[in-house]
């Protein structure tokens, strides 16, 4: 939940534009000793966009002045703070190098509302690789999803955008996201691609854009970084047209927004510049397909988020990836304004392929080499094979052929390389070429990226055992062009949701995810270094999906605000069953939101003849024991009076503890709707009922329930809108600090443990810090701790006398989140026999004390902090 690069002096005229997010420096001298670079955000002037549209420019001109003011009352403070840059549309605030021990008297400055410290952003998750198993079992036949003639999905249509969520229909309805922007915020795109406009930037498809890793204006797809060719992967979901794939919004224009590059650690600080930026240039719509986990909906990239959001641009998020269970949701995601999206698999996992006419309706996938040409979509010639040497082959004995060969023998004697061995070809006069390791290796393996060098002509990869199959065809066999490949999903996972989906809700209760898109197994654009072509899988694939629904909802109506978007999303969605146990009941609510969207739903939510539900979500909160009374409004646009079936449908609960060990429970929230099951609502008018909703009797405290309240027409079976809502049973601040999971899991160990070093494991027991010896493996006391708590305001280890004083804090955090993701993550904390002023503390006997506030912790009800106190450190001086 990652190129091209232009000259200093270019790079140094973008600065002279004064662009969004620009390098900007201060002129005071910095003195010598420690810095420390701040996001420092200030309140002493609204950020831009909060402003009317057409007053944005003045409001801009005052966001500066208001920094200026804050930089000369620093400087006339003698606080030596350099700025590297300047936010001023989605947030009034500055980047900073200040000396570490003058942040605190920034902070107090008058119009600083808060200083904090960049936050590092996860990488992207890589390409995933090709599964054997799903090659092996690649057999379906191009166009296979062709229904008829009347226009149904080809599979063009659906290799990218899968037919899901009822994109082709949508395009077949003319929603292609014609007139409308997306902003993508990523590892760059790669606009030389076919299915990108091709050639060079600005081009049809990529309009513009700006790389903020590298500070240039070139944003072209990092080639080398660990996210290289993620961004270009979002971007053909959202709007990848050409001969092979189709994205959600074919038509829709883009914007490359370059975040994650190859040298630099991706921090919310370039985060904020391209947000900044994005909304400068006026997208209608953003795409985030990146996060961080343990952030919170106050933090400045999620206020960020808010401000560009009500501004008018709905921006997308992806929800984030882990088999951590509940409470992983990343931030921005769960900023309150965005939308943020869960993954589900894709109905198959999809290749390209070509097909033979040797009597076999069975498709050959195969895998570009990213050496040369893309292959291409359409045509066929004659396949016939070559010998797997060097040797020049006579001139012309190949035209119009397609050669087949291997760079070994059948004993892998290596005979000539794969590059080579095709440009031998193409002297030749071959049209293409293709290449198989032998059946000496893995029958079913598919070979990648061969070397060496470039070639003229289309070079693509094939199965070993697909290789005998031509070899055993008749000569003269045609090889044709533009075929697919899939092996279907079983029907436990086909289009349900994705097991490393992160779950929500946020870290304070927020509602999140949102909705839940195809993101596992998606078929779409790479760069070329990469193969043109590729899949992967996460909530990175799921949430440009979204952005993609979200641009034919702004082609239909330009008008919509992002909570109306929102709304169509969420009263449409299509609740899943779940994974694996699909009979069992539908996947819980925190992991899924409102469930999987539903284009032509929403599409048809939009028209202004149908009927919505506002809030389009309900966030219960932890419900103490209690029920909670929400309040949804139906409005209804039309000119007749409709009347509704009111109801709910539960979702399975989900039970503590918060890691991949969750509990699965059937018990869930008995909703009430106003004691009746019917409402009428006139004509152009609205009518507010009033939901009462309790929590579960006899589950565990903490217990995460949910479920949706339905709208049904009396005609009808299936409910026309839902409403999700999301609680948790009892208090929240019952909850434990300290994991259980972990000494269920690991039941001769203990947890918290007073350690006599790091990284040991045992019971938990006095020890002894000695610094009377040689030894250096004593002279610290250390605490392990696996901690399970979603969110703690604040965590001290403590070191306490005798009498009980404190004489060190060791460790002292704002905003920790758990470190028990799977149910055994541990972190140690050390103290190293001194005290508070860096002075030894005496030869005696102490304890450690772990001390946890938890994040919305009520003092008034249970505990909102929990303490652990270790047996005794004795120190030995």
């Amino acid at each position: 939940m990652y190129r091209h690069s232009i000259s200093a002096a270019s790079a140094l005229l973008l600065v002279s534009l004064v662009l969004p997010g620009d390098l900007a420096h201060a002129d005071s001298g910095e003195p010598s000793g420690p810095s420390v670079t701040r996001i420092v955000r200030l309140d002493n002037a609204p950020a831009a966009q909060e402003a009317a549209p057409q007053d944005r420019a003045a409001a801009r001109r005052t966001v500066s002045d208001a920094q200026q003011q804050l930089i000369d009352a620093a400087h006339e403070s003698g606080i030596a703070v350099s700025v590297q840059r300047r936010y001023r549309n989605v947030v009034n605030g500055l980047l900073v190098k200040v000396p570490a021990g003058q942040t605190d008297r920034l902070a107090a400055l008058p119009g600083v509302a808060e200083v904090t410290e960049p936050v590092t952003y996860e990488i992207p998750e890589k390409p995933t690789p090709v599964s054997e198993d799903a090659l092996q079992k690649a057999a379906d036949r191009a166009g296979r999803d062709a229904r008829s003639a009347d226009g149904a999905p080809s599979g063009r249509e659906i290799v990218t955008v899968t037919d899901l969520t009822g994109v082709p229909q949508a395009h077949r309805q003319g929603f292609t996201g014609k007139g409308v922007t997306v902003g993508i915020i990523d590892s760059g795109i790669a606009y030389d691609h076919p299915a990108l406009g091709g050639g060079g930037i600005p081009n049809a498809k990529v309009i513009g854009g700006y790389d903020f890793a590298d500070e240039d204006a070139d944003p072209y797809d990092d080639r080398f970084g660990p996210a290289a060719g993620h961004g270009t992967h979002v971007a053909g979901i959202v709007a990848g047209d050409d001969a092979h794939i189709e994205g959600v919004a074919p038509d829709a224009t883009l914007r490359s927004y370059r975040v994650f590059g190859t040298k630099n650690t991706p921090t919310d600080a370039i985060i904020l510049a391209a947000l900044d930026r994005a909304a400068a240039d006026g997208v209608d719509v953003v795409n985030m397909s990146l996060g961080a986990t343990g952030n919170r909906s106050s933090s400045v990239l999620s206020l960020a988020v808010d401000h560009l959001v009500d501004s008018g641009v709905p921006t997308v998020v992806a929800n984030g990836n882990g088999y951590a269970g509940p409470f992983n949701a990343a931030a921005p995601a769960v900023a309150d304004g965005a939308i943020a999206v869960g993954s589900t698999y894709s109905s198959r996992y999809p290749f390209l392929a070509f097909t033979l006419d040797d009597g076999s309706t069975a498709p050959v996938p195969y895998m570009d080499s990213g050496r040369a040409p893309a292959a291409p979509s359409t045509g066929g010639h004659p396949v016939t094979v070559i010998p797997s040497s060097c040797d020049p082959l006579p001139a012309g004995s190949l035209e119009g052929k397609i050669a087949l060969f291997a760079p070994y023998t059948g004993t892998d004697v290596f005979n000539c390389r794969v590059m080579d061995l095709a440009r031998t070809a193409e002297a030749a006069g071959a049209v293409a070429a293709v290449h198989y390791n032998p059946s000496g290796t893995d029958p079913d393996a598919m070979p990648f990226s061969p070397c060496c060098g470039t070639i003229g002509i289309p070079v693509v990869g094939i199965r070993a055992r697909d290789a005998e199959r031509i070899k055993a065809a008749p000569a003269g066999t045609e090889l044709t062009w533009g075929a697919y490949a899939g092996a279907p999903m079983t029907a436990d996972a086909a289009g349900l949701m994705d097991a490393g989906s992160s779950w929500g809700p946020g870290n304070e209760l927020e509602f999140k995810p949102d909705v839940a898109a195809p993101g596992g197994y998606i078929l779409s654009a790479l760069p070329p270094a990469q193969d043109w072509y590729g899949v992967m899988s996460g909530t990175s694939m799921a949430s440009p999906h979204v952005a993609g629904v979200v641009a034919l909802l702004l082609q239909a109506r330009p008008d919509l605000t992002p909570a109306q978007v929102q709304t169509a999303l969420q009263n449409t969605a299509t609740p899943l069953a779940m994974t694996g146990d699909h009979e069992r009941g539908r996947q819980p609510v925190a992991q899924q939101g409102a469930g999987r969207i539903d284009a032509v739903a929403a599409l048809a939510s939009v028209s202004g003849d149908t009927v919505r539900a506002t809030p389009s979500e309900l966030a219960l909160g932890d419900l103490e024991g209690r029920q909670r009374t929400r309040r949804i409004t139906v409005h209804n646009p039309t000119s007749r009076p409709v009347t509704y079936r009111v109801g709910q449908s539960a979702a399975v609960s989900a039970a503590p503890p918060y890691t991949s060990e969750w509990q699965p429970t059937d018990a869930t929230g008995d909703a009430e709707v106003e004691g009746r099951d019917r409402i009428t609502v006139a004509a152009h008018g609205s009518r507010t009922v009033t939901v009462h909703i309790r929590q579960p009797q006899g589950v565990a405290e903490g217990t995460l329930f949910g479920g949706w309240v339905e709208l049904t027409r009396p005609s009808s079976a299936a409910p026309e809108i839902r409403v999700p809502y999301l609680g948790m049973t009892g208090d929240f601040d019952a909850v434990s600090a300290i994991n259980p999971t972990f000494t269920s899991i690991n039941k001769t160990l203990d947890n918290p443990a007073l350690r006599p070093g790091y990284y040991t494991f045992g019971k938990n027991v006095p020890t002894t810090v000695d610094l009377t010896d040689t030894s250096t493996t004593n002279d610290k006391a250390w605490v392990m701790l696996s901690h399970g708590f979603p969110l703690l305001e604040r965590m001290r280890l403590q070191v306490l006398d005798t009498r009980g004083k404190v004489i060190d804090t060791p460790y002292d955090a704002s905003w920790v989140t758990r470190n028990s993701g799977a149910g055994t993550g541990v972190a140690f904390y050390s103290w190293d026999a001194t005290r508070a002023d860096g002075t030894p503390a005496p030869a005696g006997t102490y304890r450690l004390r772990l001390v946890f506030d938890k994040a919305l912790g009520d003092p008034q009800k249970s505990p909102g902090t929990q303490i652990w106190t270790s047996p005794e450190v004795t120190l030995v001086r």
